[in-house]
């Protein structure tokens, strides 16, 4: 019966579109500003996307939108990740096509162009949200477990993160301008105590809960993947290290919350579907209906929050 429960959740055709009916009500509940609703179609776009990253790379064999269900829930319920604020939100579809170029670098005889892709999109990021550069090291560390890392695609990555401020500088110094490469990163490395003590209580729960997910997702889905074949192993590995080296980010930044917590959800989603698929056991259900409380939990107080703060309640 356990088992049963899991299957339908993980397979089902009604996953999906209960999932967005939530993330509908979450959003519409959540609504303040017009912008908002270019974070809800990013929202919508990454959650198709996730869809097509599986059917592309083949990570869960069964069918399954679990990945996409999660993820459209634990963004949505994430209220304060529906400002639009400097234009953070797409970040995360930056990174998404960052992600994709990595993984088709694997074993491919074009790897050096995808790469150049990846730190690409990176690079433009980055023009949103100067600290997501920190991110360049990662996909050098991705690449290498990818079997991609060699001569020829590490500076075919150099000139794919440059080459948005190379045309940026040209401009500048075309119009008389100072470049703004000079300056543009001066505070990414910038670190003050005071951070921390002023991080809202809501980001730091919601943050909380979605670690816990990730978490217990990560490991297990190490576990998990040891049966599977070599490339899913790897692709479980790739999608662990973004995970860890993400979170160790947002610790050791936490001005990058907003920017970076979209894709740690993103990255629990991937790893929270294929365990659930993968394996029916005590364990995954277990884990499956505390998620689900965790996260009933977690979007009820950000709707109790959201309220208090508009309303004074």
């Amino acid at each position: 019966m356990r088992n049963r429960f899991q299957y339908h959740i993980a397979t089902g055709r009604l996953t999906l579109p209960v999932a967005i009916i939530l993330s509908v009500i979450l959003w519409i509940i959540g609504f303040n500003d017009k912008m908002e609703a270019v974070s809800f179609l990013i929202g919508g776009l990454v959650t198709y996307l996730l869809v097509e990253l599986n059917t592309s790379f083949a990570l869960i064999r069964s069918r399954s939108s679990l990945p996409s269900a999660l993820f459209a829930v634990l963004y949505s319920a994430s209220l304060f990740l529906h400002e639009y604020g400097k234009g953070e939100c797409w970040i995360l579809l930056l990174f998404m096509g960052s992600l994709y170029c990595l993984l088709r670098s694997y074993e491919s005889k074009n790897a050096s162009a995808y790469i150049f892709h990846a730190f690409l999109w990176l690079a433009i990021a980055s023009l949103i949200k100067p600290g997501i550069i920190l991110s360049a090291p990662l996909l050098l560390i991705t690449m290498s477990q990818l079997r991609a890392l060699s001569t020829r695609t590490f500076f075919a990555g150099i000139i794919g993160l440059c080459t948005p401020y190379w045309i940026i500088t040209g401009y500048d110094i075309y119009s008389g301008s100072s470049p703004m490469v000079y300056t543009w990163f001066d505070n990414i490395l910038k670190w003050n105590i005071d951070t921390y003590r002023n991080i809202p209580l809501q980001h730091l729960i919601t943050t909380g809960c979605v670690l816990l997910l990730s978490a217990v997702s990560g490991i297990y889905s190490i576990i998990t993947s040891q049966s599977d074949k070599v490339k899913n192993r790897i692709i479980i590995s790739v999608i662990n290290t973004i995970g860890i080296y993400e979170t160790i980010l947002i610790i050791a930044q936490p001005v990058m919350l907003k920017s970076v917590l979209p894709i740690i959800i993103t990255m629990c989603a991937l790893l929270y579907g294929y365990i659930m698929i993968q394996k029916s056991n005590r364990f995954t259900y277990i884990f499956m209906i505390v998620s689900f409380v965790v996260t009933a939990l977690m979007a009820v107080y950000n709707i109790m929050s959201h309220f208090a703060f508009n309303f004074g309640f």
